[in-house]
């Protein structure tokens, strides 16, 4: 989404990404009552949203142009507003010169809005997150490769680890599912160069709006020492550092 395009405009489309998603299908009419803007407005925003391939106008409406609930260990990521916080959480905390990893989940790819360090680079792996930081910040954005599908969306690829061999990662963003005291399983499901990103980066953030920390079957990735968890629930300023989870790595559940 372009620099040129002001805050309102930004706003309102990234709500209409987030809208669809969430629907599955939802009707133009729908959507011009609920951004309290005409026809003519919505319309427009859904022809440039379809030009980036973010989603599909279709009978009289739009629909995702990329599923994320398929492959999803659990039922739904952080709403758009514990999205939006955790993504100004990061953004908060980044120092000039970095290079940062972004998962392609939406919390993750709204760390780019609101980023404000300078000679940042964001290294992502999917079309959809790669336009987004490429439209919303000065930063340089690097875009892995790797085998994509017809609509962009990324699929398991050695190349993608491969090219990540080249960054020098001073943090990774992941958006956990579920956290325990095994491990943590990812919300992004997409690609296989997130447990590399992990492995590389000096400092990795995991995004979660989840507080349970029960045990889950299925893949669970192991907790390292340079990983802090961002909570996003409901206090006053949409997200908090759990600096005592970094236990975790200790083997060692933290008190409350």
């Amino acid at each position: 989404m372009s620099m040129g395009v002001n805050s309102a405009t930004l706003k309102r489309r990234l709500g209409i990404v987030d809208a669809v998603r969430r629907a599955g299908f939802i009707r133009t009419e729908a959507l011009a009552s609920q951004f309290d803007v005409s026809m003519v407005t919505i319309r427009s925003d859904l022809a440039y949203l379809q030009s980036q391939n973010l989603v599909i106008r279709t009978n009289g409406g739009a629909q995702p142009a990329h599923d994320y609930a398929v492959d999803a260990p659990l039922d739904e990521g952080p709403t758009l507003y514990e999205a939006r916080a955790l993504a100004r959480a990061v953004a908060f905390r980044l120092k000039p010169g970095q290079c940062v990893f972004l998962d392609n989940t939406q919390a993750a790819s709204f760390v780019p809005v609101y980023a404000t360090a300078e000679n940042l680079r964001f290294v992502v792996n999917s079309f959809e997150t790669y336009h987004m930081a490429s439209r919303t910040s000065d930063a340089a954005v690097s875009l892995l490769g790797g085998e994509y599908d017809r609509l962009g969306y990324p699929l398991i690829s050695p190349a993608a680890d491969h090219a990540l061999s080249f960054y020098d990662l001073d943090l990774a963003v992941i958006s956990a599912a579920q956290i325990s005291k095994r491990g943590f399983t990812c919300l992004d499901q997409t690609g296989s160069c997130l447990e590399s990103a992990i492995i590389r980066a000096r400092q990795v953030f995991l995004l979660t709006d989840r507080l349970d920390r029960a045990d889950e079957d299925g893949h669970v990735l192991a907790w390292r020492k340079t990983m802090s968890v961002l909570h996003g629930g409901t206090p006053p300023d949409g997200a908090v550092l759990c600096e005592d989870w970094s236990v975790f790595a200790d083997d060692t559940a933290p008190s409350g």
